[in-house]
């Protein structure tokens, strides 16, 4: 027996470290749920905001004839549609998913956050794969109601309207450059917001909202240089049911993304508060 009430309790503590206490107290949800959770979030973010974008296209070809009204007048202007179904898509995803995974969405973001100090990096892989899954299956059941039409010949064609890309592939025809520019820094303002938003000194409850219209906006943005990326999940949605030339340049719209919200990850590290790194670490050790 140790000698003074704080050996003791030091003693006591090492044990139960020692006995697996850990284990037996789960601190939230699982990892599977939290897979799962991203993979519902990020198809609902891939079906409202590429589903607007392919029914935008959908209409403007012609093939959807609104009786009596003209389709510019019921649709708006395509680009603002578009932007703002993205927001209301991680609105959405937020309320429903942001309490068991943060609502991540987006690979960028998952790594954005890695790097800054506030996600543990076992769990980087497993989400970026979540995310893609729930972005395929947004895209296949896109692709079986387009292709299920009686005058869509190739579904391909439509999904090509809503796929990112550069040069000949660009709606306003930017090269490789622009596009690798654009789509690492506006990932990395869309990821700064994400953890600003969602930091402990943010005021409660702003982080969907903040979230959203800042993706709106970059969304709007982005989309005459190439239409509109800034998530490699997204990306992979569409560029997998597009015809091949979406696929060909895939890796532009992994690469920049990525690279953009590590960059924001980096300098969220170096600036911000240390509570904010030390909290993450610290759970890290004691589930480990």
């Amino acid at each position: 027996m140790s000698d003074t009430p704080a050996a003791d309790a030091a003693e006591e503590f090492t044990e139960e470290l020692e006995a697996d206490i850990w284990v037996d107290e789960p601190a939230g949800p699982s990892l599977i749920t939290k897979m799962l959770a991203e993979v519902a979030g990020t198809f609902i973010l891939v079906l409202l905001g590429v589903g607007t974008a392919l029914s935008l296209g959908f209409v403007s070809s012609g093939t959807l004839v609104i009786q009596g009204q003209n389709a510019g007048s019921v649709m708006g202007s395509p680009t603002f549609v578009v932007g703002f179904a993205f927001a209301i898509s991680v609105v959405i995803a937020a309320f429903a998913f942001g309490g068991v995974s943060g609502a991540h969405l987006n690979p960028g973001v998952t790594v954005g956050a890695w790097i800054a100090g506030r996600f543990p990096g076992r769990d980087v892989v497993p989400y970026i794969l979540a995310q893609v899954i729930g972005g395929l299956f947004a895209g296949l059941l896109m692709w079986f109601i387009l292709d299920s039409h009686p005058a869509i010949d190739d579904a391909r064609n439509y999904f090509s309207t809503a796929s990112i890309g550069y040069g000949d592939h660009s709606p306003a025809g930017f090269g490789l450059g622009a596009a690798l520019g654009v789509e690492a820094v506006l990932t990395g303002l869309l990821v700064l917001v994400v953890l600003a938003s969602t930091s402990p000194k943010a005021p409660a409850g702003v982080a969907p909202f903040a979230i959203g219209f800042a993706l709106a906006a970059l969304v709007i943005l982005a989309i005459p240089f190439t239409n509109a990326g800034l998530n490699p999940a997204r990306a992979t949605a569409s560029a997998v049911f597009s015809e091949s030339w979406a696929l060909s340049q895939l890796w532009v719209f992994w690469v920049a993304p990525i690279l953009g919200a590590a960059i924001v990850g980096l300098l969220y590290r170096a600036f911000a508060p240390a509570d904010e790194i030390e909290i993450v670490e610290t759970l890290e050790v004691i589930e480990g």
